[in-house]
């Protein structure tokens, strides 16, 4: 137990570390397109190219979790990142940005694949909650430490030198990858993998999914620009704002994670709870006029994603098996981009012509519809199957 458990707590620091550099930039990106005379629409564009390949290749990466050992493809991840981040730096025609942002959605999407899969196909199948909770916190404080960082590093930095500094840690992280465990490798059966992800209960789980990830999308176009132009945050206290409010999603999986764990919480009222906060916060937030009340409301909506990534994590986990969990949840990663990738496009659309408060009401409004697919095809996941074979 204690072998099992090393083994997850150091998957979850790479992990970490690896959504930390990622989010150095990533919410920052749209000042800088902006800053270096991009419109809204060219904004819009490359926010969502990254997420449109992503979509194109994220079933096929997760797949390749099932086929090729995990560490080798994080490994790859690994040093494609830092070159793409070591090029970022100086990037300044559309066309070159456009190549390097596809770049950055395939790397990132095999990277983050990688080491989800290894948490998926070492972890037991005891207390899940506690498990997957401690996967959501690595990502989400690995996201909110980013924010941070990137924040206090542009009072500092140029984007071009942290887009250098970003590279070369990726780099120097490389070796601690040999560290990771070893997973087991199966045969190709397209046959087996139609059959899991066509079942009634995954269909409606990749609908909902696709409607609440609406809302991340619209994050990545407008909500820095929201901030600074509507609210007039600085950069870094956008990034304090990231970091304060995201980490209470990660203590968020955490709790719900233990709560799930010991039969307070069920899967059906994180979902129902998640998508109420996270749509609620999202609306006010649109409608807020100053800074505390973006903090108020910002949180309320984290707190309802931390349920909801908790109830996702846990799904995923009971709907596949262990053997073709890489496929299952890059499908289920796919069509969280194919979410992404709309609420970006259809975000920066909107900001060209409204500015960036409508985008936010929109995705609240996906975000109701998802709670109301749940409802409509009345998904039981309470009663999903939770056994596991290889």
């Amino acid at each position: 137990m204690i072998e099992s458990h090393d083994r997850l707590y150091f998957t979850s620091t790479i992990l970490f570390v690896f959504r930390v550099l990622i989010f150095i930039t990533l919410f920052f990106f749209p000042l800088h397109l902006k800053d270096i005379g991009f419109s809204g629409w060219e904004i819009g564009m490359l926010m969502g190219v990254d997420s449109l390949m992503a979509l194109l290749t994220t079933l096929p990466l997760g797949i390749s979790n099932d086929l090729v050992a995990s560490r080798r493809l994080t490994l790859l991840s690994f040093i494609l990142l830092a070159v793409v981040y070591l090029l970022l730096a100086g990037a300044r025609l559309f066309a070159v940005l456009m190549v390097l942002f596809i770049l950055l959605g395939i790397c990132n999407s095999l990277g983050q694949l990688s080491i989800r899969s290894l948490i998926y196909k070492t972890a037991g199948e005891e207390r899940k909650g506690q498990r997957f909770s401690i996967m959501g916190f690595a990502e989400h404080s690995g996201i909110a430490v980013g924010a941070l960082v990137g924040g206090l590093l542009l009072m500092r930095l140029s984007y071009d030198s942290i887009f250098m500094v970003t590279g070369i840690l990726f780099f120097m992280l490389t070796p601690l990858i040999g560290w990771l465990p070893t997973t087991m490798t199966n045969i190709f059966d397209p046959a087996l993998y139609r059959r899991e992800l066509f079942k009634p209960d995954v269909v409606v789980f990749a609908m909902i999914t696709f409607l609440y990830t609406y809302h991340w999308g619209a994050e990545k176009t407008v909500y820095t620009l929201f901030l600074r132009d509507c609210l007039g945050f600085s950069q870094l206290e956008i990034g304090m704002l990231i970091f304060v409010t995201v980490m209470l999603l990660a203590i968020g999986c955490l709790v719900f994670g233990r709560l799930l764990d010991r039969k307070v919480a069920t899967l059906s009222r994180l979902i129902v709870g998640g998508l109420c906060l996270s749509a609620a916060g999202t609306m006010l937030l649109a409608l807020s006029t100053n800074k505390a009340q973006a903090y108020v409301f910002r949180a309320l909506h984290e707190i309802g994603d931390g349920s909801f990534m908790v109830f996702s994590y846990v799904m995923t986990s009971n709907l596949f098996s262990r053997a073709r969990v890489g496929g299952g949840s890059g499908f289920i990663a796919q069509v969280s981009v194919l979410g992404t990738c709309a609420g970006a496009l259809s975000s920066g659309a909107i900001l060209e012509h409204f500015g960036p408060r409508i985008p936010m009401i929109a995705a609240a409004v996906m975000s109701l519809m998802a709670l109301y697919c749940f409802k409509k095809f009345r998904l039981a996941p309470d009663m999903a199957p939770a056994d596991n074979p290889w």
